[in-house]
């Protein structure tokens, strides 16, 4: 039985029990406000998708339980809960695109980070049961529809949910991946309006050296991120040259 999630897939095998990350750290947390938040986040989702996502959502799980008794879940079962019974009570949390920046852009640098990012048209939704994050819901727009590519993930969709309650404040985030570096990020804005980029899990495992972040100081300028992530790309791109 497969679960496939198209563009998480190629850094799901990184999503390993690490910790999340500085939760709580001084000086850099924002008052989070859970409402404001996903209202911003919702005013940025294109017409009829989480309508779209909600029944992808349902007809996923119905066809998922079909082979499935109580008590019984397969190995790779995308959801992380521990009986099929719970996803009845599944629903929507937030819902963000996938940013990410063409590798020629990062190695040419130049500019901030934040401004060599673009939207990729793939679309995830963080699934609760029991307003806990379970899973990660992707769709992408085929053919003029929005269609469900795949579930899991669900260590990713636990850190997204910790990162945006550390880091969102009232504010939307972006969530960003870099594909030739494993690496992705949370940004979102400080006080004074300026880009901060949060390293989630996969970013932790695959770059570990990036400047000026710490337990202290959880949140990187696109100065600190740029150099790491040009050496893994640069790294990446060599590799698959030869």
């Amino acid at each position: 039985m497969k679960f496939p999630l198209k563009t998480l897939a190629i850094s799901i095998a990184m999503l390993t029990s690490i910790p999340a990350f500085a939760q709580g750290a001084s000086g850099t947390r924002l008052a989070f406000d859970a409402q404001a938040v996903a209202k911003a986040s919702a005013a940025k989702e294109p017409a009829g998708l989480r309508n779209a996502a909600t029944a992808g959502l349902r007809t996923l799980i119905s066809d998922i339980s079909k082979d499935i008794k109580n008590g019984e879940l397969p190995e790779g079962f995308p959801f992380d809960v521990n009986d099929i019974s719970e996803l009845k009570n599944a629903t929507l949390g937030l819902g963000f695109e996938v940013y990410s920046a063409h590798p020629q852009t990062l190695l040419a640098g130049g500019r901030p980070f934040d401004q060599m990012l673009m939207g990729t048209g793939v679309w995830n939704f963080v699934v609760l049961v029991d307003k806990n994050p379970v899973a990660l819901l992707e769709l992408e727009k085929l053919n003029g529809k929005w269609q469900v590519n795949g579930a899991g993930a669900a260590k990713l969709a636990q850190d997204v949910h910790v990162s945006t309650q550390n880091h969102a404040g009232k504010n939307a985030f972006r969530f960003i991946r870099i594909y030739q570096a494993t690496a992705d990020f949370m940004e979102v804005k400080d006080m004074e309006g300026r880009a901060r980029f949060a390293p989630l899990l996969a970013a932790r495992q695959s770059l570990r050296s990036i400047q000026g972040v710490n337990a202290d100081t959880p949140l990187a300028a696109s100065q600190d991120v740029l150099p790491a992530l040009q050496d893994a790309v640069r790294n990446h791109l060599e590799r698959f040259s030869k």
